[in-house]
């Protein structure tokens, strides 16, 4: 499939999918917020941060997932080290809960906080994939959300392009299988067989030192503009 990496493709994508207006305004209101949250932060790989929500988003449309899942995969990182410009580390303060709150409902923002709590993790997917079962409909779909969190960072390789991927790749060694059972087991068949493709695609691979990020990155950096240095 395709994957979006942009919010016109992305835009393009769920209009031919048919989604009612008021569903592409939310996604549209979404992704503005993403990106005054993420002004000048790259992916480790040197792509636009914003690019990897946006790639989630996508592929869970392509998934059938309803509006409000493609708003919290668009904003599924906004309680971790975004541009806040209030002094905090990362975490879901009050004031920022009420800025998402305010510009995506209640509903939204509360699944974007549920969200955090259900990322997967090497040392505990075992269990998380034993408790799929006694999970609600909502949780489940937040489970999915975690799911193509990882699997966007395999499906164009970007995951290679990072300049120090072994951590990501370890990840992947670690919880590869068990996110294609998790996918499986949550009703997405077709995505386990993505899950598999991908990673299977990644290890055939072998992207030269040259065309990886010179710094040496595991997850992402801030570039800022030469008049504001």
């Amino acid at each position: 499939m395709d994957v979006a990496q942009t919010n016109i493709q992305l835009y393009n994508q769920l209009r031919a999918r048919g989604l009612p207006l008021d569903d592409l305004v939310l996604i549209r209101r979404a992704y503005e917020l993403l990106t005054a949250l993420y002004p000048g932060f790259y992916q480790a790989d040197g792509k636009p941060f914003v690019a990897h929500p946006v790639g989630v988003a996508s592929i869970l449309a392509e998934l059938g997932q309803p509006a409000e899942i493609l708003a919290v995969a668009l904003l599924h990182p906004v309680y971790d080290k975004a541009d806040w410009g209030d002094g905090h580390d990362e975490g879901a303060t009050p004031s920022r809960r009420g800025l998402v709150r305010d510009t995506v409902g209640e509903r939204v923002e509360e699944l974007v906080v549920r969200f955090g709590e259900v990322r997967l993790h090497p040392d505990t997917i075992e269990d998380d994939r034993r408790a799929i079962a006694e999970l609600d409909e909502t949780e489940r779909r937040l489970v999915l959300v975690a799911v193509v969190d990882h699997l966007e960072k395999y499906v164009d390789l970007g995951a290679l392009y990072f300049g120090d991927d072994s951590d990501l790749v370890r990840w992947t060694e670690r919880v590869g299988d068990y996110m294609s059972e998790i996918a499986h087991e949550l009703g997405e068949p077709r995505l386990g067989r993505m899950l598999s493709d991908a990673f299977a695609a990644a290890e055939n691979e072998d992207v030269p030192a040259e065309l990886r990020n010179s710094e040496g990155l595991q997850h992402y950096r801030l570039v800022v503009p030469r008049s504001r240095r």
